[in-house]
């Protein structure tokens, strides 16, 4: 199993040689400058977090059809005429929604979670080496290496969160509201 977690914990390399530059100023700048060895892996994040919502979503449509279909024919026969339809749906509910779900958190927790906070904590790191002893001179001690630790922390964090709450939800609202439109 651990081999398995090392595959995605592997996706990105967090200490990949960076841009020795002064950090962006703007919070904007700072974050898209963390995101570029993630971001085909945040593409799969988004598409992930679609599909999971739908899968959702399309499991309270789907318990609608099947009282619908009760009460249109009846309950004798009906295995036999909606066996197959059902068939898939237990396929889709134990093994599809499963097998989404892990990879959608394999993402978020072992390539996200795990990759990003290192890497900015690295890259400030390497700032920090960069720097000459007058620059320490005028700080508190600790205060910057509380920063370096906040940071990293601070970027996975807002990036976590977008994924696993704000594109979930956003996902999970416009799915519903396309089903309860053709309702």
């Amino acid at each position: 199993m651990s081999r398995f977690y090392r595959l995605f914990e592997t996706l990105v390399d967090p200490f990949a040689p960076a841009s020795k530059a002064t950090p962006p100023a703007s919070l904007w700048a700072y974050l898209t400058s963390h995101y570029g060895p993630f971001y085909r892996w945040m593409a799969c994040l988004a598409a992930t977090g679609i599909v999971v919502a739908l899968i959702e979503t399309g499991l309270i449509f789907y318990s609608g059809r099947v009282i619908d279909l009760i009460s249109a024919g009846g309950p004798e026969g009906f295995w036999s005429r909606h066996g197959a339809e059902l068939g898939l749906a237990v396929l889709v509910i134990l093994l599809a929604r499963p097998l989404m779900i892990t990879l959608q958190h394999l993402l978020l927790e072992q390539m996200l979670a795990s990759n990003m906070q290192e890497q900015v904590r690295w890259r400030a790191h390497q700032h920090l080496l960069g720097q000459s002893s007058g620059y320490f001179q005028n700080e508190f001690a600790g205060r910057l290496t509380n920063r370096v630790m906040q940071a990293g922390e601070a970027v996975e964090d807002g990036t976590y969160m977008f994924f696993e709450g704000i594109w979930y939800a956003l996902s999970y609202v416009l799915s519903a509201a396309v089903i309860l439109g053709g309702v």
